[in-house]
């Protein structure tokens, strides 16, 4: 047991709110989501760029 109840924050925020986590969760997955949306859109950009320098 800790010396010092209630310093270990981390810890009783996902023990005593299991919806901050889900939340972290979701906002991980919403980042990923968006960062791979924009690696797709310069890649398409990078190949359009390519398609009208070759006309």
């Amino acid at each position: 047991m800790s010396r010092h109840p209630g310093t270990d924050k981390r810890r009783f925020t996902v023990l005593v709110n299991p919806k901050i986590r889900e939340g972290q969760r979701r906002q991980a997955a919403l980042r990923k989501f968006i960062k791979d949306c924009e690696r797709l859109y310069e890649k398409n950009r990078a190949h359009r760029q390519e398609d009208t320098g070759n006309e």
